[in-house]
């Protein structure tokens, strides 16, 4: 089993299971909408010397967003980003992703913070209760590509239908000799197969509420 994670193999399996259907995002229509939102997910919090960063993963999220937001308002439509997510520091993700947001010149009427969730779970869960009141046209979610298939399997579960827009992808290497590389990123992935079995466990069972 380490020679199978630490070579790559089991990673390179998996990569594709979680993210081949996100590898090509569905580009924004070109026909004018109300009030498209895009919901972006909290990649995470570091504490380096008692100074809150942003995890890395966040940056190509926050990218993405932007992305989606400028090709909105290039055309004079209204847009809105929804950041979710709280995290485990002092201050939240939403709050992290807001400031950057503005600086690339995104105003605060466009930037709602939906600053509780702690989880996966969480983050459909709160958000929903906000998207069902502003009712939009359209709805984007952007998360890492193996973060993206549970993230829809639980907007799915509260209600929503959001078009997947992958920030980024993760995969291994098939190498002779087992690496620390390889078995991080096997890890990582695992844990979101096991998370997908759970959603699926737990919608079987009526327990996501």
């Amino acid at each position: 089993m380490v020679i199978f994670i630490g070579n790559g193999f089991l990673g390179k399996m998996i990569s594709g299971y979680l993210q081949k259907a996100y590898l090509n995002t569905s580009e924004m229509k070109s026909t004018a909408v109300q009030n498209p939102v895009i919901v972006v997910l909290g990649g995470g919090i570091v504490e380096i010397n008692n100074t809150e960063k942003l995890h890395t993963m966040s940056y190509s999220r926050m990218v993405t967003a932007y992305q989606l937001y400028h090709e909105y308002r290039k055309n004079n439509q209204s847009c809105k980003i929804l950041i979710s997510g709280k995290g485990r520091g002092h201050r939240s993700e939403a709050e992290l992703f807001s400031e950057d947001f503005k600086r690339m010149g995104v105003p605060d009427a466009d930037i709602i913070k939906e600053d509780q969730s702690m989880n996966t779970y969480q983050n459909a869960k709160f958000s929903s209760q906000i998207l069902k009141a502003m009712a939009p046209s359209s709805l984007f979610l952007v998360t890492s590509g193996f973060h993206m298939k549970r993230s829809v399997a639980l907007f799915k579960t509260f209600g929503l239908k959001p078009v997947p827009q992958a920030s980024d992808f993760i995969d291994t290497e098939i190498t002779w000799f087992p690496n620390s590389y390889n078995a991080a990123f096997t890890f990582v992935m695992l844990k979101e197969v096991v998370g997908i079995w759970q959603v699926q466990v737990y919608n079987s069972l009526g327990m996501n509420k």
